[in-house]
């Protein structure tokens, strides 16, 4: 009995929900156009040079290679 009266309560709630969310009209919402359109703007080349922005960055180094450590450094155990 107590299943049934819960699947009951979310059913009355579930339209519940929906008849509230659906009882008021939708609000008319004024749209405001965009008038620049850029009609006027001057226009620059397609394939206009820009300035490299890395051409003042100092030289790469190179790559830091280490080599690893013999395997008779590495102790395997500490001796207790």
């Amino acid at each position: 009995m107590i299943p049934t009266l819960i699947v009951l309560t979310l059913l009355a709630l579930g339209v519940g929900i929906v008849a509230f969310a659906t009882r008021r009209p939708a609000t008319r919402q004024d749209i405001v156009v965009d008038q620049d359109t850029a009609w006027n703007d001057p226009i620059s080349p397609a394939k206009a040079v820009e300035a490299d922005p890395f051409a003042n960055a100092p030289a790469p180094t190179p790559p830091l290679i280490v080599e690893p450590a013999p395997a008779d450094a590495i102790p395997a155990e500490r001796p207790s």
